[in-house]
């Protein structure tokens, strides 16, 4: 009958201590294996390696590591005995269950990404993408990280699906798995509250729909909010329970026709949404202004002092009463929302108000 370990076995077992190990715990034995060290010197009366805290502190770190540099050593046989019955065991098992504490954190933190357990409810002022396709998230993806002025937010995949990380190999993108977009604790996991960007795009209108309203309750009232539907009728519904949302409609038959119509008119489109080459379509809010400027004045100084091409103005965040090219005469006051056409995204702290005349 066989009464010993196998390398293997030992190192099974020193793995599930390792893994059962609090912090804490890893803290004391460093502790207490370094102070039972020392208290052994000094009755050995290794007076060279315990006279400075500092020295015996590296000098132990080195044994225990291994490294064994030999610029410290004991002198006395008694001291010597400490170092191979004592410190070099006792050091080395130590020295092992911290490296594997260690490995095993990082590997528990690569794991948590991947399958979207992590808790990312310290998060703020992040961007939610809610729900999963292979080919639009990866387009949403690309073209949020294409505007190189936007202000750096962590963006926050959430589904519900049963997957893993899709995107592991974009740093600025995190991943989540929800049991449900109806589940309150779900929510504070991913820190909906705090966040001010987010893209509901569910595999069915049913579905955005669905997580619209789930969320809407518990989003913060600034937060910008965008749902995309190909039925206009769930997004009008949508609308009048929640109008602080704003709502995309898929437009594809109207792209046919303007094309038939005027030929280059989905290029002319797809230029102005797309943040991945040349000039793009950009908003801001007016600030507080001392009086109200006229459009025609906006637009000068807009062209010829920031290259930038102003299209028009609305009241609403959402884009609610929209007023494209208005009359030059037409006064912008603070609070609405200016849209134009730029090479890079400007905000309203970028443009001298007090010179527009």
């Amino acid at each position: 009958m066989r009464t010993y370990l196998s390398s293997s076995e030992l190192a099974r077992i020193l793995q599930k201590l390792t893994r059962r190990l609090t912090w804490p715990a890893m803290l004391a034995l460093l502790l207490m294996q370094a102070a039972i060290t020392y208290f052994l010197f000094v009755l050995a009366q290794e007076s060279e390696l315990i006279s400075d805290p500092v020295r015996f502190f590296y000098y132990n770190m080195v044994v225990v590591s291994t490294v064994g540099f030999g610029d410290f050593s004991p002198t006395t046989d008694l001291g010597k005995a400490i170092v191979a019955l004592w410190q070099i065991p006792s050091g080395l098992i130590v020295f092992a269950s911290f490296i594997g504490k260690t490995t095993q954190l990082f590997i528990d933190i690569a794991r948590k990404n991947m399958n979207g357990s992590n808790d990312y409810s310290h998060l703020t002022d992040h961007i939610l993408l809610l729900c999963w396709d292979e080919h639009s998230t990866n387009q949403i993806v690309q073209l949020i990280l294409g505007d190189k002025k936007r202000q750096q937010r962590r963006i926050l995949l959430c589904v519900t699906q049963d997957m893993k990380n899709p995107l592991p190999d974009v740093e600025e993108v995190s991943f989540a798995k929800l049991g449900a977009f109806s589940d309150t604790k779900e929510l504070d996991r991913i820190a909906l509250r705090k966040a001010q960007r987010i893209i509901i795009d569910g595999k069915s209108d049913d579905e955005t729909l669905s997580i619209a309203l789930s969320i809407a309750t518990f989003a913060d009232k600034n937060a910008n909010i965008t749902a995309h539907f190909f039925d206009e009728t769930k997004a009008q519904l949508l609308k009048i329970h929640c109008p602080n949302i704003e709502c995309s409609i898929d437009n594809s038959a109207q792209m046919m026709v303007r094309s038939m119509q005027d030929p280059g008119s989905s290029k002319v489109t797809e230029k102005l949404l797309s943040t991945l080459d040349g000039a793009t379509l950009y908003s801001f809010l007016v600030p507080s202004l001392e009086k109200s400027i006229t459009f025609g004045e906006l637009f000068d100084t807009f062209k010829h002092h920031y290259d930038m091409i102003l299209i028009g103005f609305s009241k609403h965040k959402n884009g609610q009463e929209m007023n494209l090219n208005p009359n030059s005469n037409s006064l912008v006051n603070s609070g609405f929302y200016l849209h134009y056409i730029a090479h890079e995204r400007l905000d309203e702290n970028d443009i001298n108000w007090k010179e527009i005349k």
